[in-house]
């Protein structure tokens, strides 16, 4: 009876087991460019921490370092699913209508950035990648971007004519150099240092957090703290994947990048003056222009702009409001 007692009791528990099979497990796959130790592979640490904390449906897996490919590459894996999430600022890929908030000069600071992509205007562009693709999920920052060079100080738009300017293939930052005189090669970030290092380009233009993060300062002398650019990219999700997700899951995922995004903000804005400190320490000069030198630049961008009001990706008065705000 013993014996037959324990083989009903099994067999119970067998049916059970197949009536309630396990939840399965769906990988979220997250890729960026950037080292482990930069704000963007942070950002994603929140995100897969909250992520699991609130569901065991998820399991969230991250990619650093250009793993799997090249950033540009990497978009492309989002708009097919092959990955699901990425932190870019690839606006070729994502609606050029986003570079509005990349042209040169247009930001003061930090508060300025807020007011601007926090509210109406910034929901605005940021709706143009559901058109390409992909679901933004909020805007991330890596700071207004300064020029670094192994030739020389660089304190008026002259001293940048001639120089090997790598940049990145993005055509707001190709439109202010060739405003700047500087002649511009792109050069994939993950090839960057090398570049730097050997001696095919002059220097580059980037926030101070990247220039830490890739340890330029140990193969570029001088930095010009100019602030020209301020370069904010989206956290974005394949646009199949995520309508084909149950609003529930929606919710929870949207939450957790939202809330990861604003972390990955506070690490760019409030330790921007130390990244800034680190690269004076490993023996970078900085140069500081005063008010008229750095005017010198501000008045030569106009045709910047110029440029993506007739391409039709902004408009005038939408340039003034940003600018006014």
């Amino acid at each position: 009876m013993k014996k037959l007692a324990l083989v009903l009791i099994i067999s119970l528990a067998i049916s059970l087991i197949a009536l309630h099979p396990a939840i399965a497990v769906e990988l979220i796959k997250c890729g960026h460019g950037h080292s482990t130790s930069h704000s963007n592979h942070l950002c994603f640490k929140m995100f897969k921490e909250l992520v699991e904390m609130k569901t065991d449906k998820y399991k969230v897996e991250i990619f650093p370092n250009s793993q799997l490919g090249s950033e540009a590459e990497m978009v492309e894996m989002v708009k097919l699913g092959t990955i699901h999430a990425i932190m870019t600022g690839r606006y070729e890929s994502m609606g050029k209508q986003l570079y509005t908030v990349t042209l040169p000069f247009i930001f003061k600071d930090y508060s300025h950035v807020d007011r601007v992509l926090d509210g109406p205007i910034g929901d605005f562009l940021a709706s143009f990648t559901d058109e390409n693709g992909l679901k933004s999920l909020g805007w991330y920052y890596s700071g207004f971007r300064q020029f670094t060079n192994n030739v020389r100080p660089i304190k008026s738009p002259a001293d940048l004519k001639g120089l090997k300017m790598r940049t990145p293939p993005l055509e707001n930052i190709l439109q202010t150099m060739q405003a700047f005189g500087a002649n511009a090669t792109s050069i994939a970030y993950s090839e960057l240092y090398m570049a730097l290092r050997t001696g095919v380009v002059d220097g580059q233009e980037n926030p101070y957090e990247n220039i830490v993060s890739e340890k330029m300062y140990e193969v570029q002398k001088y930095c010009s703290n100019v602030n020209y650019l301020f370069m904010p990219g989206l956290f974005c999700v394949s646009l199949d994947w995520w309508n084909g997700l149950p609003e529930e899951d929606r919710a929870i995922i949207r939450e957790a990048a939202k809330i990861a995004v604003a972390y990955n903000n506070y690490i760019t804005e409030f330790y921007n003056e130390e990244f800034k400190q680190k690269c004076i320490k490993e023996g970078m000069e900085i140069y500081e222009p005063n008010k008229d030198e750095r005017q010198a630049f501000v008045d030569l961008v106009q045709p910047v702009y110029d440029f993506f009001i007739k391409d039709g990706a902004s408009t005038q008065m939408l340039i003034e409001l940003i600018q006014n705000s």
